[in-house]
């Protein structure tokens, strides 16, 4: 066998459904990990009043971060039990959560000011104080790890086409389409029976 018939293989691997997902829940659990880390220390100046340096965690800098992890993940573990068009309504789902992380991360990366005023005023009671603002990684690391969210939505709604649906989900299937079925055919009986009494006849005979 060749070399170009072999290499389909290891491709198919790599796109089935469990490195795909679990790339989605590693981008997702990876998120809420950086929302709980120091994002921003703010130092204030020495003045005659002291005040000790601020410490503004992630899910404080960038408040939407930890809760559209959440439904990334949520997304993810459903997408693993899901038929074709609902892995491509999760896939969407995700591309916006990734979306959303990557650009709430970056707006407090570049914006620590901003960012940190909510932290700053409850310490201070002052939006803004004459300091110095210093970001971590970790907001680096959440839009890297939104980004990666992306990649996977976009994964998902790919490689997800060739995917067999779940078992329960396939019975599920199957039984709304055996009740259609049965609907159809005593539909179709009462309307047979209509028409036999129409001509006269007995519909029971």
């Amino acid at each position: 066998m060749s070399t170009a018939e072999t290499q389909p293989a290891p491709r198919k691997a790599l796109l089935g459904k469990r490195n795909v997902i679990l790339a989605s829940v590693i981008g997702a659990v990876l998120t809420l990990a950086t929302s709980t880390r120091t994002w921003i220390t703010v130092f204030p100046e020495t003045s005659s009043v002291k005040i000790p340096n601020i410490v503004v965690a992630g899910s404080d800098a960038a408040t939407a971060v930890a809760a559209l992890a959440v439904v990334a993940l949520a997304g993810s573990v459903a997408a693993a039990i899901a038929g074709k068009v609902a892995r491509w309504i999760i896939a969407v789902v995700i591309l916006g959560a990734g979306i959303g992380i990557a650009g709430s991360a970056l707006v407090a990366a570049l914006n620590p000011v901003g960012a940190a005023a909510s932290k700053v005023g409850d310490a201070t009671g002052l939006k803004t104080i004459t300091a110095d603002y210093s970001v971590t990684l970790w907001p680096w690391v959440a839009v890297v790890a939104g980004v990666w969210l992306v990649a996977s939505a976009v994964l998902l709604a790919v490689a997800g086409r060739g995917w067999a649906s779940s078992k329960k989900y396939a019975r599920a299937e199957a039984a709304s389409g055996a009740e259609a079925a049965t609907g159809d055919e005593v539909e179709m009986d009462q309307i047979n029976g209509w028409d036999s009494l129409s001509r006269g006849e007995d519909p029971t005979d």
